[in-house]
């Protein structure tokens, strides 16, 4: 070996120990970025003259390869094989094994070769022509996988050629200090004003909020254990199939309210039963019945309230048996799009949605010529619908649903729905791919920071809490010790409920 070899081989081997360094600053892959130094021009003269490049990779995120993958999706997803039991089976547990090679990749695992097997549609709406497909997994990148699984199918690699292996170069941000001139001047409160304030960085909140967490979590716990015991003698006295809480209330008020209804109970057994017996029970801001049949609670209110709303409970259960067959009217107006039920922060009573339904189907029954000619008979069954109050904006939401306000005109929501309806359907494809892969991250992110439970608020998406459940697993090293045996949250804000539980948002940041 030459001598200037061996002296460009010792200079890469310093220039990788001193002046390499993990970013801090808007790097969510754990990618490693170089400092410039003195002997950078020299060192980059000496390399090209024996062809030595250095390159800086990154791996691929759980939520770009499920976006990679989501044409995969719609060509192998079993709901697209109800007529083929045995194709479908088939189908699920290779992408079950497809996902658990791409979850090690993403761990860094040793993977053994696998075999794969898939049934495909060239055609989802098509229910002959099966296409069948054998793919090799060896590869230990998750790039390389998702692009044998794509052209092993015949689909394109446009997306995962638009995703770069270099990692976006970051400026070190350089502080010259305070403007002295304005603190000696006086102006507008001197180096104060000028100061930004700072924003929450994760790990020094954790240090801060982890025992505090732990101590609240501790101590819910036996209220927890009386909620337990005063539950299970109310399931016995007038016959409830569950009582839960819904309120931003900590567990004392969610006790104390259980003690209120057990006295009552036992006053009134006969009357509680006759109204509670088979029912859920749901403490929260209001009295009646919900969209789902529970039994509201006011736990504001005095016991003798409840039982007076307890009366008209009954009354409630031809609204509830109502409601299946208004939406189903509602779905053969609109071409048999589907209609959900969203989960919401706020619980919905039952008369609530049955007008809401009832201005919809009106608006929708004066504009049956606008859908025929607007849709021409096309079918709209795998396309979904959420019917909101008449304050909500009318909205195609990142998981694919739309949410139709009912003070909307028919011809307005025939209009959107039309325009938008390729667009809806790739988010549906995108929010298909996306959950099946969150579960697993949120599995694997639990396991890895040792926490009692990992959940996510209504209003973070598959793909936002896929991304921060990665990055959480990229800083374990660091954070694990005060995150271990902790509930945590995923939101948009800090907190720590009076129950322990810990919300993170999910754009947190580390710098």
């Amino acid at each position: 070996m030459s001598p200037n070899l061996n002296r460009t081989t010792s200079l890469l081997n310093w220039s990788a120990q001193v002046y390499w360094y993990r970013s801090h600053q808007n790097n969510n892959h754990g990618v490693m970025n170089v400092l410039r130094c003195p002997f950078q021009r020299g060192l980059l003269a000496t390399c090209s003259s024996y062809n030595v490049a250095l390159r800086i990779s990154r791996r691929l995120t759980v939520s770009e390869a499920a976006t990679a993958l989501r044409p995969f999706y719609f060509t192998v997803h079993p709901d697209l094989f109800g007529q083929h039991p045995k194709e479908r089976s088939i189908n699920e547990d290779s992408l079950k094994k497809l996902h658990q090679y791409i979850f090690a990749l993403r761990k860094q695992e040793s993977v053994a070769p696998t075999n794969l097997t898939f049934f495909a549609k060239n055609d989802p709406k098509k229910e002959q022509g099966l296409n069948h497909i054998k793919i090799h997994l060896a590869s230990p990148s998750i790039r390389d996988t998702v692009a044998t699984v794509l052209t092993s199918c015949h689909l394109p690699l446009d997306y995962i050629n638009t995703i770069s292996d270099n990692p976006a170069s970051s400026k070190t941000k350089i502080y010259h200090g305070p403007d002295f001139r304005d603190i000696f001047a006086g102006r507008k409160g001197g180096e104060s004003y000028y100061r930004k304030v700072e924003k929450f960085n994760l790990l020094s909140w954790l240090k801060t909020n982890s025992k505090i967490s732990k101590k609240k979590a501790q101590e819910s716990q036996d209220f927890a254990k009386d909620v337990e015991e005063i539950t299970g003698r109310l399931k016995r006295m007038v016959g409830v199939r569950a009582v839960r809480w819904h309120t931003n209330w900590g567990p004392r008020r969610f006790t104390a309210c259980l003690t209120s209804l057990e006295k009552v109970s036992e006053n009134h057994t006969t009357l509680v039963k006759k109204y509670l017996s088979g029912r859920d029970v749901v403490f929260t801001d209001r009295n009646g019945v919900s969209l789902s049949g529970e039994v509201c609670l006011n736990h504001t209110d005095v016991p003798q309230v409840w039982l007076q709303r307890l009366t008209a409970v009954p009354a409630y259960d031809a609204v509830i048996e109502r409601l299946p067959y208004m939406e189903q009217e509602l779905s053969r107006l609109l071409c048999h799009i589907k209609i959900r039920r969203r989960e919401r922060h706020h619980i919905v009573m039952a008369e609530e949605y049955e007008l809401l339904l009832n201005k919809i189907l009106n608006a929708l029954r004066r504009n049956q010529d606008l859908v025929r000619r607007g849709f021409k008979g096309g079918d709209l069954s795998h396309l979904e619908m959420v019917v909101e109050g008449s304050s909500a904006p009318l909205t195609l939401t990142n998981l694919g649903q739309y949410l139709i306000p009912v003070s909307m005109p028919g011809s307005m929501i025939v209009d959107f729905i039309r325009n938008t309806q390729q667009q809806a359907e790739e988010l549906l494809q995108d929010a298909i791919s996306l959950r099946m892969m969150e579960e697993e991250v949120i599995q694997q992110c639990q396991d890895k920071l040792g926490l009692t439970d990992l959940e996510k608020d209504l209003n973070i998406s598959p793909a936002q809490m896929t991304q921060c459940c990665e990055r959480l697993m990229d800083q374990a090293d660091d954070i694990s010790v005060y995150m271990e045996g902790i509930r945590v949250r995923v939101t948009q804000y800090y907190s720590v409920t009076d129950n322990g539980l810990m919300c993170l948002p999910w754009n947190w940041e580390n710098d």
